[in-house]
Order: C-alpha cells, then sequence, then structure tokens
C-alpha cells in the first residue's frame, strides 16, 4: 500500500492506495508547510489526524509546499516517520515536483501552481531542471490567493472600491479594521487567512476593479514566473494546478494569450495524476 500526500500552505491531502491505484482511503488535514509548523507539530497533526486511515501503508510519498531546502525536507521526513511504521523509506519533495509529475508525467513542460501560494518550474519529464526561486507573499507570490485577496482588502479597507462591494464584505466578515490587522500582522500564517477572501473576489470577478486585480497579478506571475525560461521550454507543455488556476481559469488563459502563449493544461487538484505517477508511470512499490 501507498500513501500519497499533496501538502500546500492551506491543506494537505492524503491517498492510500495499492499498486494498481485504487483508492483504499484519504483523509485531509491542514497544510503541513514546515516553515509554518515545527516536526513535533507536524508529527502532532499526522498522529491525529492521518494514522487511522494509513496504518496499511508501507511505503510514504509526501509533496509539501516549503519543502524546498534539505533542512525542511528533514523535518518533515523525521516528522513523518516518528509517527507512521512504514516498511520502504519515506520520500519527501516539494510541491512544484508533484505538481510536474502530475501534469506532465514523464513528459517536458513548464508546470506552475497557483493557490495560497505561488511558483513555476521546468520539468524534463524525471525532475525540475529550472525554478524561479518562491519569495513568498511578501516579496513576491503573484496571482496567488494570498497576493490577490490583499490587493483587495486594501482596497476595500482604504475605500478605493464601489460602496456595494465594501458594504457587502463587511456583512459577509463582520470584523471591524482593529481586528483585521491583528489577524493579519500578529496572528501566525497570515497567508492562510488572506487566501480565505478568494470566495469574495470569485463574487466579484468581473467587476473592473476585481478584473485589474486578477489581470495585474496575473500579468506579473507571467513576467517573473514563465517568461523568465528559454524560448525551447516556453515551446513545451505549459501546464497549471492550484484553486486560483482552476477558479480563475479564463482570466488565466486571455493573461497567457496577451504574451503568445497557450496553457494546455489546468486541474485544480495534483492528486489524480500523482497517484497515476506512482503507480502506473513510475511504479513507487515493485
Amino acid at each position: 500500500m501507498l500513501l500519497i500526500a499533496d501538502s500546500g500552505s492551506t491543506k494537505t491531502d492524503w491517498r492510500l492506495v495499492d499498486e494498481e491505484g485504487n483508492t483504499i482511503d484519504s483523509v485531509q488535514c491542514k497544510g503541513l508547510n514546515p516553515y509554518f509548523l515545527t516536526e513535533r507539530e507536524i508529527a502532532g497533526v499526522i498522529e491525529k489526524e492521518v494514522l487511522p486511515v494509513a496504518r496499511q501503508a508501507e511505503k510514504v510519498i509526501f509533496y509539501g509546499a516549503g519543502c524546498g531546502l534539505a533542512a525542511k525536507v528533514a523535518q518533515v521526513k523525521s516528522a513523518i516517520e516518528s509517527v507512521l511504521p512504514v516498511k520502504y523509506p519515506t520520500e519527501v519533495y516539494g510541491d512544484i515536483l508533484g505538481a510536474a509529475r502530475s501534469l506532465l508525467q514523464d513528459q517536458k513542460g513548464i508546470t506552475c501552481i497557483l493557490g495560497t501560494g505561488a511558483n513555476s518550474c521546468v520539468y524534463d519529464g524525471q525532475e525540475i531542471i529550472g525554478n524561479v526561486p518562491s519569495l513568498g507573499y511578501i516579496l513576491a507570490d503573484w496571482g496567488s490567493g494570498t497576493v490577490l485577496c490583499k490587493d483587495l482588502i486594501a482596497l476595500i479597507l482604504q475605500q478605493r472600491i464601489d460602496g456595494e462591494i465594501i458594504d457587502d464584505f463587511h456583512a459577509t466578515y463582520p470584523m471591524d479594521l482593529r481586528q483585521m490587522l491583528d489577524k493579519i500582522y500578529n496572528k501566525p500564517q497570515a497567508n492562510r487567512y488572506l487566501a480565505s477572501f478568494t470566495p469574495f473576489l470569485l463574487k466579484y470577478a468581473h467587476h473592473k476593479a476585481c478584473e485589474k486585480i486578477l489581470k495585474d497579478n496575473f500579468r506579473k506571475f507571467f513576467e517573473y514566473y514563465v517568461l523568465a525560461y528559454d524560448e525551447k521550454s516556453l515551446s513545451e507543455a505549459i501546464t497549471f494546478t492550484g484553486s486560483i488556476a482552476y477558479h480563475f481559469s479564463d482570466f488565466l488563459r486571455s493573461t497567457a494569450a496577451e504574451y503568445g502563449l497557450e496553457i494546455n493544461k489546468i486541474v485544480q487538484h495534483p492528486m489524480k495524476g500523482l497517484v497515476k505517477y506512482h503507480c502506473q508511470t513510475v511504479p513507487a512499490i515493485k
């Protein structure tokens, strides 16, 4: 039995499958980003929420946001192995490799993530061979749920957007300015909090101010995260995963067209492709 995890900053999807890829069980827990949680905290979440469905697992393959550096990989791996007694060594990779393997399998191309955060890579069919540094929402992450909603909330709180939107926002989220700023600046995981307003942005996506936020962010994403790659890479398949890419796909595709690019595939969740990759394309348990 193989246990596959796909972890973003907001949530982690776990899928227990047999060697043919049939789902035996699944569970969802909060995001297990090692930049926001200690090894002990990660282990605690896994023990409480994942262990009950993972007792049959022989191997764990974990793809996660924040797992780009060796020290963070070791932190997550140690947390998993302290709770799940599996037969084979646990494998931990960054979420961008998981996205590439899910969307491209063993084909070459560019894969992008637009969810709570933002990232992209060039994939050669096996490994990542090019990657723009993911600097987080303070320095970059244009097009992510965090930055999109940060821009929207700034307009709302400074009353730089139509009154009907301001009124609806305060009716939907009954908090005063002090409470909101406290959650953004003083509470942990402000990125998740900001991204949680995505449904409200989606509701008004075709309002001119929200359209501008979306188009400006997606243009910056393509300029920094896609056009940074060479012409040969840009001629290969371009794929996206993540809730933002999925729900705002029309805006994303039209922005790509402005740069003469075509998006080949957009999926909301990479898990289905990861199961195919590890059970058919490159079997994890032989």
